[in-house]
């Protein structure tokens, strides 16, 4: 936070917002539904659905299969975040137009953000994350830079985002395909990577999604019950289940795992949304079809939305959803703690720069304009 140049009082206001933020944004009770047999609802709550996905060899020869790519598109369009691994195309225009066809006759378009290359061998991959900017604002995003001694045969890629209309105001999501010959080192040197970027940003709430190959041939349950410095660690939540079957082969292995750090994403996460979208079921594909698409199912987790958005959010673009939670529980502030100040533009204006100034790491997208429209709209 910078404190500098702010008068005490907006300084004790900035503080006493980041204390009791949450609480401006508390969610209602969601009734729970399966994530793995249900299709995804149209929740008009505020909720994220996520998803992380290992399409298998995903290039141009997949591409040309059109009733592929129309699975594809559809589980897809599901999620309002996905993570996508495997992405095999040393052209790397698959990725491109595999977001042209979600996209394709959408009004709320995705966006998206690729990694570089990346591997030791010439079967290089890419990460995507492809995202709904009508919830979404993509802060930053970055590869981790494996310095000790190059662990990761494809290092983690990190997006970090903004997320207004849930409960859980910023939180990150790094996506991994952990190498199986090496699956216990490197699932462990995550820890290092969740440290490198709580130092970086201050921020806690993380989730780690992707292939971790955690189960079966390449982690013994051994090993999994008291192996893995990322179980141990009491900061990490492992939300699939063991014995959750993420693979399309006979065999049963969970090896696609969703783990979560941080107080905010702990207390709300959907009880019940968690799991695996077996597509084969939901479409009517028999095995030869399912095996076309990928030898994986996605995974999924749902956040807890805010059901009563503060105003005026329902009076928004989708060029103006984006501005933070954290915004918008500083303009109810202001009014509240600072009723002294004449000017309530003034007053917000100093708290949005000790919140999101220089030093801060963060830059708001919330405009002088958007105050001044919302001070006319409330």
């Amino acid at each position: 936070m910078n404190t500098r140049q702010l008068p005490l009082g907006s300084f004790l206001c900035a503080v006493f917002i980041q204390q009791i933020l949450l609480l401006m944004v508390a969610p209602s009770t969601l009734t729970t539904v399966s994530a793995a047999t249900t299709s995804r609802n149209a929740d008009d709550d505020g909720s994220l659905l996520i998803g992380a996905f290992n399409i298998q060899i995903l290039g141009q020869a997949k591409f040309k299969k059109v009733e592929v790519v129309e699975t594809l598109v559809k589980i897809l369009r599901r999620y309002d975040l996905v993570l996508i691994q495997e992405i095999r195309d040393s052209a790397q225009t698959v990725i491109g137009q595999i977001l042209d066809a979600v996209n394709s006759g959408l009004s709320d378009k995705y966006e998206m953000v690729v990694s570089e290359r990346l591997g030791r061998t010439n079967s290089k991959e890419q990460y995507a994350y492809f995202y709904k900017p009508s919830k979404l604002t993509l802060i930053t995003s970055y590869v981790y830079n494996d310095e000790r001694g190059d662990v990761f045969e494809r290092e983690p890629f990190i997006a970090y985002f903004e997320s207004p209309t849930t409960a859980v105001d910023r939180f990150a999501m790094f996506g991994i395909h952990i190498k199986p010959a090496e699956a216990v080192e490197e699932i462990n040197r995550l820890v290092e990577v969740y440290d490198d970027f709580v130092n970086r940003y201050r921020q806690k709430n993380v989730i780690i999604g992707g292939d971790f190959n955690a189960d079966c041939g390449y982690v013994s349950k051994g090993i999994l019950n008291d192996g893995l410095i990322l179980r141990t660690d009491t900061r990490f939540n492992w939300i699939i289940p063991d014995d959750l079957d993420t693979t399309v082969a006979a065999s049963d292995c969970s090896y696609d795992r969703f783990v979560i750090a941080g107080d905010e994403l702990n207390d709300n996460i959907v009880p019940g949304r968690t799991g695996a979208f077996y597509f084969d079921e939901q479409y009517g594909l028999d095995s030869g079809e399912t095996r076309l698409v990928s030898d994986h199912y996605p995974i999924e987790m749902v956040i807890q939305g805010n059901l009563t958005p503060v105003s005026p959010l329902s009076h928004t673009t989708s060029g103006t959803v984006s501005c933070s939670g954290s915004f918008r529980a500083v303009v109810w502030l202001c009014l509240l703690v600072v009723a002294e100040e004449t000017d309530p533009s003034v007053c917000i204006g100093r708290l949005v720069e000790s919140l999101t100034g220089e030093g801060s790491g963060v830059t708001d997208r919330c405009t002088e304009d958007w105050i001044k429209r919302y001070l006319e709209l409330s």
